[in-house]
């Protein structure tokens, strides 16, 4: 088992089911085990519009224990927003079992570079007292929202004023986010992440052939998980401002 494994978020069971059930993650009311596979998870889910994620797919695999599914791209894809524990009438949360799944990959190692885009957030955090998207988010949102967006963000202040809102204020918070998260062993993990993450991105340097191809991309496998991973990204933006 992995360094820094909380027992009671990924806590040893037999089945990958028992695991997303007992984790503290999860409420009692989850109703995996009365999912009848009727997609009304996927149907609802943002991320299956533009990507080969399926929620239903995932607890599919899940009630299946096929922990093939831990080193799934699909686990990664899903952005919290609940759509699917809404939609659900059994009551079902895919979007928790995700929360657990990604966590027990980790553990093992898997995708744990992943994690790489938010360790920002973490150090400015404890620096500032306050959060921030990191910069890989900001150019992915000037390149999805355009240059309103951009226009907004250069000229915030003014807007703000404007609006009658008074100017942002970052509040001293005199140490004390940061003695927290030194407390709760928070920069511990994240020196743990970093060592991984780095780890990986060695392993894929050493393992690039002749062609200058990592031998560790993956190829896309249209229908390997049913007919929701056949379909391709649209194209079309996901939020116009």
């Amino acid at each position: 088992m992995m360094q820094y494994v909380n027992e009671y978020d990924t806590p040893e069971c037999k089945t990958l089911s028992e695991t997303a059930k007992k984790s503290i993650r999860t409420p009692e009311s989850l109703g995996l085990d009365r999912c009848i596979q009727c997609g009304a998870c996927t149907a609802s889910c943002p991320a299956a519009r533009f990507t080969d994620y399926s929620p239903r797919q995932i607890v599919k695999r899940v009630l299946e224990n096929d922990r093939s599914v831990l080193e799934s791209e699909m686990i990664w894809s899903c952005f919290y927003c609940y759509s699917c524990n809404v939609r659900c009438p059994r009551n079902n949360s895919p979007v928790t079992i995700v929360q657990v799944l990604r966590q027990m990959a980790i553990n093992e190692g898997i995708g744990v570079e992943k994690l790489a885009y938010f360790l920002e957030i973490g150090e400015y955090l404890g620096e500032n007292g306050a959060s921030k998207v990191p910069g890989a988010g900001i150019s992915n949102m000037e390149r999805d929202l355009g240059e309103r967006w951009i226009g907004i963000k250069r000229n915030l202040e003014p807007i703000r004023s404007e609006l009658g809102l008074s100017a942002r204020d970052v509040r001293d918070t005199h140490g004390e986010v940061q003695a927290i998260l030194e407390s709760t062993g928070y920069f511990e993990r994240e020196k743990w992440i970093k060592a991984r993450v780095q780890e990986k991105r060695i392993r894929g340097f050493l393992k690039t052939d002749r062609t200058g191809t990592s031998c560790t991309e993956k190829k896309k496998n249209s229908g390997d998980l049913g007919f929701e991973s056949d379909r391709e990204y649209t194209g079309q933006e996901a939020l116009t401002v």
